[in-house]
């Protein structure tokens, strides 16, 4: 058996038990596990369960939850382990169960809010290099190198008022930026809270299971 703060696993081994047995135990701890999903993590809060049918070298029922950033696993399983005992080997059936929390990465920045910031700044030099290209190719030599210096110190003195425009909408989106960050990021804190608690509520119930199967020591399922 193996835990951790939001990891919990354990596994039952019995001799005595076919795999047609462990597999309807597994099953009915499946069942168990999924109504406790249903009830810890409605779906009328956002909450998403399914179940996923394991076949094959493992059988059993794997089952995922998740909302938003959240993400977990219970998978209950039963599989046949062969076993060396000096003289002859036999075989034993194991029933686990694993309850697993997944970390996802956190989401990136909005692209668009990006660009809203950006945008400004971009505007303002892509029209000012296209206005000093148009006159640097209208200049002519002599006289024609003080008009272009004048055209290019009146256009930036009749730029002056736009600059001040942009810089002052630039710095009221970054504040609206930072506002919405620390905004989305409580609320991101708050959700992970709320559903890390229902998890812990749940891996009660996968610790309850253990029990459950391990009851069946000296008396397992019928043929």
């Amino acid at each position: 058996m193996g835990t951790s703060d939001l990891n919990y696993q354990w596994a039952v081994r019995r001799p005595a038990w076919t795999v047609r047995q462990a597999g309807e135990l597994v099953r009915s701890v499946a069942d168990t596990v999924e109504n406790a999903c249903q009830t810890h993590f409605p779906p009328s809060e956002g909450f998403r369960t399914e179940a996923t049918e394991l076949n094959g070298l493992v059988e059993g029922v794997r089952l995922s939850v998740s909302r938003g950033e959240f993400s977990a696993v219970v998978s209950a399983q039963c599989y046949a382990e062969q076993m060396s005992q000096e003289t002859c080997s036999s075989r034993q059936v194991s029933v686990r169960l694993v309850a697993a929390r997944r970390d996802s990465p956190p989401p990136p920045p909005s692209v668009l809010r990006l660009v809203q910031i950006a945008g400004p700044v971009a505007l303002l030099l892509g029209v000012s290099a296209l206005v000093f290209a148009l006159i640097c190719a209208a200049a002519v030599p002599g006289v024609g190198g003080y008009f272009r210096l004048s055209l290019w110190m009146s256009f930036m003195l009749m730029m002056a008022p736009a600059v001040a425009w942009l810089a002052g909408a630039r710095t009221s989106m970054q504040l609206e930026a930072v506002e919405a960050s620390h905004a989305a990021l409580s609320s991101r804190v708050a959700a992970l809270a709320d559903a890390n608690a229902r998890w812990q509520r749940l891996l009660a119930v996968v610790h309850e299971q253990q029990a459950v199967v391990a009851q069946y020591k000296a008396l397992p399922f019928r043929r």
